[in-house]
């Protein structure tokens, strides 16, 4: 089910609301029509605008559709089609995560800013903007939750030889992401020392356009993944591994950027299949260690991300090594959407916190002391909405839990 729809319960937010109204605006509304003129004359702009920013882009209604209609891709065309009523972020957020010199230089400016003082979001013009009336938009912080600040070490700052050597094994290339080079470096050094073998961290890499792609901005997202092609073909990796859920499921979606004719093509298709999210690298290549007792203190429950039930082949894995590592200490929780949906949540935090408070209920239910994940984007959701609930859990990544086991 739709995590918006589950919390909002409007029709146009259903599967079969959102392409109604997406086929107003694809297939015979404002793209092909003056405004105020054509078959789309009699839906409010407004309202159509609102629920194409209001997708999170987690793939549930595709998911679920009974006749595979890809709401997702459509969505996203939808936006790209309407990016001048701000369903996109800023187009200069654009330019800065396209550059290499640029997002760095501007991650260690702001990593001197406290994440509690908002003024990072408001620099950067992500504050949330929504109001009834299209001409007189407001500007209001997320409330709900700390922001953290950005930290001061970032993963690839660290040594521009980045990589490790420690002993046999195939070559693994780590992808990192937005999040784990410029928030938490400290997963993606976890994840070193879980995988052990030769792993290296490819210079040039960057953003893997998940945001770009999802706002339906597809030439910005087709640049992203240029740079992270020349990067990761150089690598010569028998895998390339991602701490995060998203960005695994978008490097599977690199392909789809490039023509038949186009020899990047080729490329991306390659780089697709070599790509695991980090339990399933685990699983295959058997690499969970097995170190001292752990805190029999500790219980762990495990919040899956959309993108690897939806789009990843499920969250066996995860859960597999979560019971093989705690047994009778792991408690199963359902499986929701947290809210976070990449930019969504910094845009959309009254929504995001509707949904996300569906996770605390069933968090609090399975009594676990610690919750674990394998998502950028879901880490910083757990983390930022459970900073100021007392007694609230201790949220991990899977490969730091693993690390510290």
């Amino acid at each position: 089910m739709c995590p918006v729809y589950d919390v909002t319960r409007h029709e146009r937010f259903s599967p079969r609301g959102k392409y109604r109204l997406i086929a107003e605006i694809i297939g015979k509304g404002p793209s092909s029509a003056p405004e105020g003129q054509g078959p789309g004359k009699n839906v409010l702009p407004f309202k159509v605008l609102e629920t194409l920013k209001d997708c999170l882009q987690c793939g549930a209604c595709g998911y679920i559709c009974p006749v595979g209609v890809e709401l997702n891709a459509l969505v996203r065309n939808a936006r790209g089609a309407s990016c001048a009523k701000g369903l996109s972020a800023p187009r200069w957020l654009w330019d800065i995560l396209k550059s290499r010199r640029l997002t760095p230089l501007l991650a260690k400016l702001l990593a001197g800013i406290p994440g509690t003082s908002g003024l990072i979001w408001r620099l950067l013009g992500l504050t949330c903007r929504t109001s009834r009336d299209e001409n007189l938009p407001y500007f209001e912080m997320p409330s709900f939750a700390q922001r953290p600040a950005l930290s001061r070490r970032h993963f690839r700052l660290l040594d521009p030889s980045r990589g490790v050597d420690a002993g046999p094994g195939p070559r693994i290339a780590l992808f990192l992401g937005c999040v784990q080079n410029y928030l938490y470096p400290e997963v993606a050094e976890a994840m070193i020392r879980c995988l052990g073998g030769k792993v290296l961290v490819p210079l040039g890499q960057g953003c893997c356009g998940m945001p770009a792609w999802s706002a339906g901005a597809q030439e910005t997202a087709k640049e992203l993944v240029i740079q992270n092609l020349k990067a990761f073909e150089k690598a010569r990796a028998d895998f390339i591994v991602t701490g995060c859920a998203a960005c695994a499921s978008m490097i599977k979606e690199w392909p789809k950027l490039f023509s038949e004719k186009d020899p990047k093509k080729e490329i991306a298709s390659s780089l697709a299949d070599k790509v695991r999210e980090f339990s399933r690298l685990v699983v295959e290549l058997k690499a969970l260690p097995l170190r001292g007792s752990r805190d029999r203190s500790v219980t762990v429950t495990y919040h899956a991300p959309c993108h690897q039930r939806f789009d990843l082949g499920g969250v066996g894995e995860s859960e597999g090594l979560l019971d093989r590592m705690f047994s009778d200490a792991f408690r199963p929780m359902s499986h929701k959407c947290c809210g976070q949906g990449g930019l969504f949540s910094i845009g959309n935090p009254e929504l995001a916190w509707q949904i996300f408070e569906k996770r605390l209920s069933a968090w609090e239910r399975t009594g676990a002391s610690t919750v674990v994940t394998t998502c950028s984007g879901c880490l910083l959701q757990w983390r930022a909405g459970t900073a100021c609930q007392a007694g609230g859990p201790r949220v991990l990544h899977l490969a730091e839990l693993i690390d510290g086991s």
